[in-house]
Protein backbone atom coordinates (compact mmCIF):
# COMPACT_ATOMS: atom_id res chain seq x y z
CA UNK A 1 0.00 0.00 0.00
CA UNK A 2 1.47 3.29 -1.42
CA UNK A 3 0.02 6.15 1.68
CA UNK A 4 0.54 8.64 -1.30
CA UNK A 5 -2.37 7.69 -3.05
CA UNK A 6 -4.25 6.45 0.13
CA UNK A 7 -6.89 8.35 1.67
CA UNK A 8 -8.84 7.52 5.29
CA UNK A 9 -12.24 8.13 5.55
CA UNK A 10 -13.99 8.89 9.01
CA UNK A 11 -16.37 9.92 11.15
CA UNK A 12 -15.79 12.95 12.65
CA UNK A 13 -16.63 11.10 16.09
CA UNK A 14 -13.23 9.34 15.41
CA UNK A 15 -11.41 12.85 14.00
CA UNK A 16 -9.02 12.17 18.03
CA UNK A 17 -8.24 8.85 17.17
CA UNK A 18 -7.34 9.00 13.74
CA UNK A 19 -4.72 11.63 14.68
CA UNK A 20 -3.63 9.88 17.46
CA UNK A 21 -3.18 6.92 15.44
CA UNK A 22 -1.40 8.45 12.92
CA UNK A 23 0.85 10.44 15.44
CA UNK A 24 1.87 6.52 17.17
CA UNK A 25 2.91 5.11 13.72
CA UNK A 26 4.19 8.25 12.37
CA UNK A 27 2.24 8.49 9.29
CA UNK A 28 0.07 11.49 7.47
CA UNK A 29 -1.96 10.16 5.44
CA UNK A 30 -5.24 12.43 3.96
CA UNK A 31 -8.19 12.13 6.14
CA UNK A 32 -11.70 13.13 4.73
CA UNK A 33 -14.34 13.09 7.27
CA UNK A 34 -18.20 12.49 7.56
CA UNK A 35 -20.23 14.57 10.37
CA UNK A 36 -21.26 12.31 13.24
CA UNK A 37 -24.59 14.21 12.78
CA UNK A 38 -25.46 12.19 10.25
CA UNK A 39 -25.22 8.90 12.44
CA UNK A 40 -29.20 10.17 12.98
CA UNK A 41 -29.86 8.69 9.88
CA UNK A 42 -28.44 5.76 8.07
CA UNK A 43 -29.91 6.55 4.82
CA UNK A 44 -28.55 10.48 5.16
CA UNK A 45 -25.33 9.15 6.35
CA UNK A 46 -25.15 6.51 3.26
CA UNK A 47 -25.64 9.79 1.15
CA UNK A 48 -23.21 11.26 2.57
CA UNK A 49 -20.34 8.39 2.09
CA UNK A 50 -21.13 8.11 -1.93
CA UNK A 51 -20.48 11.59 -1.77
CA UNK A 52 -17.41 11.97 0.06
CA UNK A 53 -16.44 9.07 -2.47
CA UNK A 54 -17.46 10.84 -5.50
CA UNK A 55 -15.19 13.53 -4.92
CA UNK A 56 -11.71 11.82 -3.71
CA UNK A 57 -8.71 13.42 -4.54
CA UNK A 58 -7.10 11.86 -8.28
CA UNK A 59 -5.67 8.78 -8.24
CA UNK A 60 -6.69 7.81 -4.93
CA UNK A 61 -6.08 3.63 -5.24
CA UNK A 62 -6.96 2.90 -1.26
CA UNK A 63 -9.30 4.18 1.08
CA UNK A 64 -9.30 3.02 4.40
CA UNK A 65 -12.51 3.38 6.59
CA UNK A 66 -12.40 4.63 10.22
CA UNK A 67 -16.26 4.08 10.59
CA UNK A 68 -18.56 0.76 11.28
CA UNK A 69 -21.35 -0.42 9.62
CA UNK A 70 -23.32 2.06 11.44
CA UNK A 71 -27.20 1.04 10.74
CA UNK A 72 -26.66 0.06 7.53
CA UNK A 73 -24.85 3.58 5.89
CA UNK A 74 -22.58 1.14 3.92
CA UNK A 75 -24.74 -1.47 2.60
CA UNK A 76 -23.78 -1.61 -0.97
CA UNK A 77 -21.29 1.13 -0.93
CA UNK A 78 -18.86 0.45 -3.73
CA UNK A 79 -16.27 2.59 -5.53
CA UNK A 80 -14.96 1.07 -9.10
CA UNK A 81 -11.52 3.27 -9.21
CA UNK A 82 -9.98 2.16 -5.89
CA UNK A 83 -10.00 -0.58 -2.94
CA UNK A 84 -12.29 0.38 0.13
CA UNK A 85 -11.04 -0.99 3.68
CA UNK A 86 -13.90 -1.57 6.29
CA UNK A 87 -13.24 -3.14 10.01
CA UNK A 88 -15.86 -5.58 10.04
CA UNK A 89 -17.15 -3.60 13.04
CA UNK A 90 -20.98 -2.64 13.77
CA UNK A 91 -20.21 0.84 15.07
CA UNK A 92 -17.55 3.67 16.30
CA UNK A 93 -18.19 2.40 19.49
CA UNK A 94 -16.74 -0.87 19.04
CA UNK A 95 -14.40 0.54 17.02
CA UNK A 96 -12.84 2.03 20.11
CA UNK A 97 -13.22 -0.39 22.60
CA UNK A 98 -11.49 -3.33 20.66
CA UNK A 99 -8.17 -3.67 21.92
CA UNK A 100 -7.10 -7.64 20.32
CA UNK A 101 -6.89 -9.28 17.14
CA UNK A 102 -10.25 -11.62 17.45
CA UNK A 103 -12.47 -10.90 14.79
CA UNK A 104 -15.87 -9.07 17.00
CA UNK A 105 -18.19 -7.03 15.74
CA UNK A 106 -19.85 -5.29 18.65
CA UNK A 107 -18.12 -5.17 22.16
CA UNK A 108 -20.86 -3.28 23.52
CA UNK A 109 -23.33 -5.10 26.44
CA UNK A 110 -26.74 -4.41 26.27
CA UNK A 111 -28.12 -1.45 28.25
CA UNK A 112 -25.45 0.21 28.61
CA UNK A 113 -24.67 4.02 27.58
CA UNK A 114 -20.65 4.62 26.41
CA UNK A 115 -19.08 7.57 26.60
CA UNK A 116 -15.79 8.44 25.20
CA UNK A 117 -15.17 11.89 23.88
CA UNK A 118 -12.58 14.34 25.21
CA UNK A 119 -15.47 16.27 26.94
CA UNK A 120 -17.85 14.21 27.88
CA UNK A 121 -20.78 16.87 27.89
CA UNK A 122 -20.56 16.27 23.86
CA UNK A 123 -22.17 12.86 25.14
CA UNK A 124 -24.43 13.77 27.71
CA UNK A 125 -27.68 11.40 27.40
CA UNK A 126 -29.28 13.82 29.62
CA UNK A 127 -28.19 16.70 26.66
CA UNK A 128 -29.72 14.72 24.21
CA UNK A 129 -33.02 13.74 26.08
CA UNK A 130 -33.60 17.37 26.98
CA UNK A 131 -32.95 18.58 23.06
CA UNK A 132 -35.65 15.78 21.85
CA UNK A 133 -37.82 16.79 24.63
CA UNK A 134 -37.61 20.58 23.46
CA UNK A 135 -37.51 19.73 20.05
CA UNK A 136 -40.95 17.80 20.00
CA UNK A 137 -42.21 20.83 23.02
CA UNK A 138 -43.07 17.98 25.21
CA UNK A 139 -45.23 18.68 28.17
CA UNK A 140 -44.13 17.89 31.45
CA UNK A 141 -46.22 14.83 32.51
CA UNK A 142 -44.97 13.16 29.11
CA UNK A 143 -41.23 14.19 29.45
CA UNK A 144 -41.71 12.39 32.88
CA UNK A 145 -42.37 9.48 30.90
CA UNK A 146 -40.23 9.55 28.60
CA UNK A 147 -37.43 9.99 30.85
CA UNK A 148 -38.91 6.86 32.75
CA UNK A 149 -38.02 5.02 29.87
CA UNK A 150 -34.91 6.06 29.13
CA UNK A 151 -34.14 4.85 32.98
CA UNK A 152 -35.37 1.31 31.94
CA UNK A 153 -33.31 1.65 28.46
CA UNK A 154 -29.83 2.04 30.60
CA UNK A 155 -28.34 0.44 33.42
CA UNK A 156 -25.08 1.41 33.31
CA UNK A 157 -23.05 3.97 31.75
CA UNK A 158 -19.32 3.12 30.93
CA UNK A 159 -16.20 5.61 30.21
CA UNK A 160 -13.86 4.14 28.03
CA UNK A 161 -10.85 4.95 28.75
CA UNK A 162 -8.25 5.56 26.53
CA UNK A 163 -5.47 7.66 25.11
CA UNK A 164 -7.46 10.82 23.84
CA UNK A 165 -9.41 11.26 26.84
CA UNK A 166 -8.44 12.35 30.76
CA UNK A 167 -11.20 9.75 31.79
CA UNK A 168 -9.80 9.25 35.62
CA UNK A 169 -9.56 12.92 36.15
CA UNK A 170 -12.35 13.93 39.01
CA UNK A 171 -14.05 16.97 36.89
CA UNK A 172 -14.51 14.05 33.74
CA UNK A 173 -15.93 11.62 36.31
CA UNK A 174 -17.86 14.64 37.90
CA UNK A 175 -19.73 15.32 34.53
CA UNK A 176 -20.59 11.71 33.35
CA UNK A 177 -22.09 11.24 37.32
CA UNK A 178 -24.74 13.94 36.43
CA UNK A 179 -25.91 11.28 33.56
CA UNK A 180 -25.78 8.49 35.57
CA UNK A 181 -27.75 9.69 38.23
CA UNK A 182 -30.02 11.05 36.16
CA UNK A 183 -30.49 7.50 34.77
CA UNK A 184 -30.75 6.02 38.41
CA UNK A 185 -27.68 3.65 36.75
CA UNK A 186 -24.51 2.57 37.53
CA UNK A 187 -21.06 4.25 36.85
CA UNK A 188 -18.28 2.26 35.66
CA UNK A 189 -15.23 2.01 32.90
CA UNK A 190 -13.83 0.26 30.08
CA UNK A 191 -10.82 0.13 28.65
CA UNK A 192 -10.08 1.33 24.98
CA UNK A 193 -8.13 2.80 22.35
CA UNK A 194 -6.33 2.90 18.59
CA UNK A 195 -5.40 -0.81 18.30
CA UNK A 196 -7.93 -1.53 15.49
CA UNK A 197 -7.05 1.69 13.50
CA UNK A 198 -3.56 1.55 13.93
CA UNK A 199 -3.81 -2.10 12.32
CA UNK A 200 -5.88 -0.46 9.59
CA UNK A 201 -3.62 2.23 8.65
CA UNK A 202 -0.31 0.15 8.60
CA UNK A 203 -2.36 -2.52 6.45
CA UNK A 204 -2.27 -5.19 8.79
CA UNK A 205 -5.97 -6.50 7.40
CA UNK A 206 -6.58 -10.22 8.76
CA UNK A 207 -10.09 -11.42 9.44
CA UNK A 208 -11.22 -8.38 11.39
CA UNK A 209 -10.92 -6.46 8.33
CA UNK A 210 -13.34 -6.42 4.84
CA UNK A 211 -11.24 -5.72 2.10
CA UNK A 212 -13.22 -4.31 -1.40
CA UNK A 213 -11.45 -5.01 -4.58
CA UNK A 214 -12.68 -1.36 -7.24
CA UNK A 215 -16.21 -2.12 -7.89
CA UNK A 216 -16.97 -4.92 -5.06
CA UNK A 217 -20.12 -3.67 -2.87
CA UNK A 218 -20.01 -3.67 1.05
CA UNK A 219 -22.72 -5.86 2.59
CA UNK A 220 -24.02 -6.96 6.40
CA UNK A 221 -23.33 -10.50 6.15
CA UNK A 222 -19.63 -9.65 5.18
CA UNK A 223 -19.05 -7.36 7.52
CA UNK A 224 -20.64 -8.56 10.68
CA UNK A 225 -19.63 -11.23 12.41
Amino acid sequence: MNNDNTVILACTSLKDYVDEAQKRLGTNIKAIYVSRLYHRDPKEMREHILEKLDNLPEGTENVLVCMGYCGGSWEGVAKNSCRIVLPRIDDCVSLVMQLTDEPKSNLKEDKHFYVRDKDPSKESIKAIFEHMANAQNLDQETREKYHKHWQDMYEEIDIIDTPINDARSQEYYDKVKVDADWLDARLEYVMGGTHMIEKLIKGDWDDQFLVLEPGEPATKAEMLI
